[in-house]
């Protein structure tokens, strides 16, 4: 067996043994679940522990989305989530990389029991390098049952202004507290600036960074807030000035649910030197929290590289040629070179879906961006 199909073969065994643990009514729930065919973010696969969420944070675009602001922990059940991620195309066990937090607060108290389960039981099945993002406070209890699952979790405790969380932020728990909660747990945590509010985090920040490398944490990433324009509205009525903001716009919204992010030029370079200045980390996105939390590296966008060069997979060309063939591609390695592979390729019975497949699956496996050069019958 290939060094590149053995996760193929890995995935297919896994597949088989929750097929037997499962009935047919779960399998068809599970496979008719958009976690059983959606492709990974950048990021990794955005996993839903629930939908909706309480904290009524003022620049959250939850609600803009079309979901209740009741929260409701996800209707499949641990196992069928982890068949319907076991029988997605593009997910790979042991590389895809799962993260946690995206259309809820996972550990709010309607979400928090489901939280769980989803990531000790993808991690038991799938192996899945796993983070959430989360403004609770990670109890004790809570911290207890996720060490059933991943070992190296990495925790992304979100802080965005401290002076004006009361206004902004409403129902999440104190800042300062959900780092003290969040170091407690004793996971390779990661203050997640996100998002950043120009005017009020670049005020905040110097007393953020000190807080949290008083409790030990000492990587950071920054995130650039996205808008709505309910958001925007919102953030005005609670008395921020939004002319700055708007003024950072990379586009106009298109319609209410339309999410623009908004640029960090001329902000970012201050953010990341002050945080340095202070002994951090500053990583250039969640992933790479990620990455490093795991002791792993990737090298899959221009970011990278992240994480422990001692860490890459060494593979051939012959193994990228044997995954292709197990995967009904017919492909030719070009080059390969850091951060990349470039294949020539020619469709499977699926067409051009199968090159997708196939190029997702390549990329996550060996952590590099995989350019196809496609050649079509005349």
């Amino acid at each position: 067996m290939g060094k590149l199909t053995w996760f193929l073969e890995e995935k297919a065994r896994i597949i088989k043994e929750l097929s037997s643990l499962l009935s047919p009514e779960a399998r068809r729930r599970a496979e008719r679940d958009h976690h059983a065919r959606r492709r990974p973010r950048p990021c990794g696969m955005t996993i839903h522990t629930g939908t909706g969420c309480s904290f009524g944070c003022v620049y959250c675009y939850v609600p803009d989305m079309g979901f209740s602001m009741k929260p409701r922990p996800y209707t499949l059940e641990p196992l069928e989530l982890v068949y319907a991620l076991a029988v997605n195309p593009y997910v790979v066990p042991y590389r895809t990389f799962a993260a946690y937090g995206s259309v809820t607060e996972p550990f709010l108290c309607e979400t928090r029991e489901r939280a769980v389960q989803y990531i000790v039981e993808v991690y038991r099945w799938l192996k899945l390098p796993s983070q959430v993002s989360t403004k609770a406070c990670i109890d004790g209890d809570t911290a207890r049952m996720l060490r059933k699952g991943d070992p190296r979790l990495n925790v992304l405790i979100s802080v965005t202004t401290l002076s004006l969380a009361k206004r902004l932020e409403p129902r999440a728990p104190d800042p300062i507290e959900r780092l003290r909660c969040a170091a407690a747990t004793g996971f390779s945590t990661t203050l997640f600036v996100r998002p950043v509010i120009p005017g009020v985090t670049e005020r905040d920040l110097p007393r953020i960074l000190e807080v949290a490398r008083a409790y030990g944490i000492r990587t950071v990433v920054f995130g650039a807030l996205r808008v709505t324009p309910g958001i925007l509205r919102r953030l005005s009525a609670a008395g921020v000035d939004t002319a700055t903001i708007e003024a950072r716009l990379t586009r106009r919204p298109r319609g209410l649910r339309d999410q623009v992010p908004i640029t960090l030029k001329g902000i970012r370079p201050l953010l990341v030197a002050e945080a340095r200045k202070r002994g951090f980390v500053v990583l250039p996105s969640a992933c790479a929290a990620n990455v490093y939390a795991h002791g792993d590296f990737c090298y899959m966008c221009s970011f990278g590289p992240c994480g422990d060069p001692s860490r890459e997979l060494r593979f051939s060309d012959s193994d990228v040629e044997e995954l292709a063939e197990y995967m009904g591609i017919r492909t030719r390695v070009l080059r390969t070179a850091p951060g990349l592979v470039e294949v020539a390729a020619k469709p499977g019975r699926d067409g051009d879906r199968s090159l997708e497949v196939f190029r997702v699956v390549l990329s996550t496996i060996v952590r590099r961006r995989v350019v196809l050069r496609i050649s079509r019958p005349s």
